[in-house]
């Protein structure tokens, strides 16, 4: 250990033999700096990822120069998806101390990790655009920045619990405590995490439960113009007390069944053996008829069911015109990021004649910066090695224009279906680029692997 004053090496001394400094209550200091660096290591094992955020802050505090508790404070804010934050904790830690191979290691990682800092620059947008969205009333917006978020980030912690609080408020308490579920295998001890899971295990359980009524102990009937009120141990010692006449009741119900079994039931028997056939027929035909009507209505209940399903999961008619209206005034207003955003949020079929125009004509003008939001994703998405999601923003690009970036959009699909062993779906995009663009690098790459693919197919035969 050195001195504060001089920097000295003091060993276990308590006063500094170079300048005379007492240094007992610096020493305390700094072992009170570890023993909350070791307390956030012991939480961090169980991934009490806050708790111990909390402690190393704290050990910090004490001690500045701790750059192991700076290092591990790091890795926490990594773990939780805040890798701003984590960077920081490691370049202060470097700086403070000069060999610090930990934090080398730390941040070379992160520089040699591909488009990871772009991917967080964007993580990070979004996630800020989420909250305006949210200050704005526009949850359904927000949903979608943060479902964004999360799916390029799945660490980021504030992200599923303001996705999950927006959920809350939706009352959709199952996907929130979906949400909140993967917020807590990331950080155990997160106390919002832990508030949101109880508010919302309180209402599923008000849900599935309902209102139950207190029992009743006491029974009321009527005696002539008298209301009695009585015990229930009390009415059932009434009920006892007859009990007798009841039974003689019984038996007579049990005589008149067997008088009638033995008397009326042989004549019944001898009509049906005698004749009644044309009864008999008839009640057939009856039968098969009713079958078919069964059939017909049956047949017409899967007609209109397959008719609804289109609609499940659209939005109703007042809220695909009011997010028409907001996408035409963030239109007007030259906000067409945010008008591309409420376009995509209307269902087109529930509007009526004139809705549809204004659809169209509105689409039509911000389909570009649509169709870039798609190619911006699914290039996201390809380099993520997320080929299934990718996949679907760039066929979203392909089915309005195949030729989009000089058939960079068709080339990418063709390499994320060959990458996910569509080989039949990645042979008919390679062949469409080399038929339009023969000459530029997508055509010339994907005659490389047209070509290959025609390789494996000749060995194969001869395989054969």
């Amino acid at each position: 250990m050195q001195c504060f004053m001089c920097g000295a090496d003091v060993g276990d001394s308590k006063v500094c033999y170079n300048c005379g400094a007492d240094i007992l209550l610096y020493k305390q200091i700094i072992y009170t700096s570890y023993v909350f660096y070791n307390q956030g290591l012991e939480k961090a094992r169980v991934k009490d990822l806050s708790g111990a955020i909390e402690s190393l802050k704290s050990a910090i505090q004490y001690y500045k120069y701790n750059t192991r508790a700076r290092n591990l404070l790091g890795l926490c804010y990594y773990q939780t998806g805040e890798l701003v934050r984590a960077l920081n904790e490691w370049v202060l830690s470097k700086n403070l101390q000069e060999d610090n191979p930990d934090a080398d290691r730390y941040l070379a990682e992160i520089e040699n990790a591909p488009g990871l800092l772009s991917k967080i620059n964007s993580t990070i947008k979004k996630y800020n655009q989420a909250i305006e969205y949210c200050k704005a009333g526009s949850r359904d917006l927000a949903s979608i920045q943060l479902k964004k978020v999360i799916s390029q980030n799945p660490n980021f912690v504030k992200a599923h619990q303001l996705l999950a609080l927006l959920y809350i408020q939706e009352h959709k308490y199952a996907d929130a405590r979906k949400i909140l579920s993967q917020a807590a295998k990331i950080d155990s001890n997160n106390t919002t995490t832990i508030r949101y899971i109880h508010e919302v295990k309180e209402q599923l359980k008000e849900q599935n439960t309902g209102r139950r009524r207190k029992k009743n102990d006491t029974v009321t009937f009527a005696d002539g113009n008298d209301t009695v009120i009585m015990s229930e141990n009390s009415f059932r010692s009434m009920l006892d007390n007859s009990r007798s006449s009841f039974m003689n009741i019984v038996l007579g119900l049990i005589l008149g069944l067997l008088i009638c079994f033995f008397l009326v039931v042989p004549t019944v028997r001898d009509n049906v053996k005698d004749g009644n056939t044309d009864t008999v027929l008839a009640l057939n035909e009856e039968l098969a008829e009713a079958n078919t009507n069964n059939d017909n209505l049956q047949s017409e209940i899967d007609e209109l069911k397959a008719s609804l399903s289109a609609f499940d999961d659209k939005q109703d008619v007042a809220t695909s015109y009011d997010n028409l209206f907001a996408a035409q005034n963030y239109y007007n207003e030259g906000d067409t990021a945010t008008a591309s955003e409420y376009i995509q949020l209307v269902t087109k079929e529930v509007l009526g004649e004139q809705g549809q125009a204004a659809y169209d004509s509105l689409y039509g003008q911000l389909s570009p910066a649509i169709i870039q939001g798609y190619y911006d994703d699914g290039n996201n998405f390809y380099t993520e090695e997320n080929y299934e999601s990718a996949i679907i923003n760039f066929k979203n690009v392909v089915d309005v224009d195949e030729n989009y970036n000089s058939g960079a959009a068709l080339f990418l699909l063709g390499d994320c279906y060959r990458l996910t062993d569509q080989n039949d779906l990645a042979l008919e995009c390679f062949e469409k680029v080399v038929e339009l663009y023969p000459s530029n690098k997508w055509g010339r790459q994907a005659k490389v692997y047209i070509a290959a693919d025609d390789t494996q197919l000749d060995a194969k035969e001869v395989g054969e």
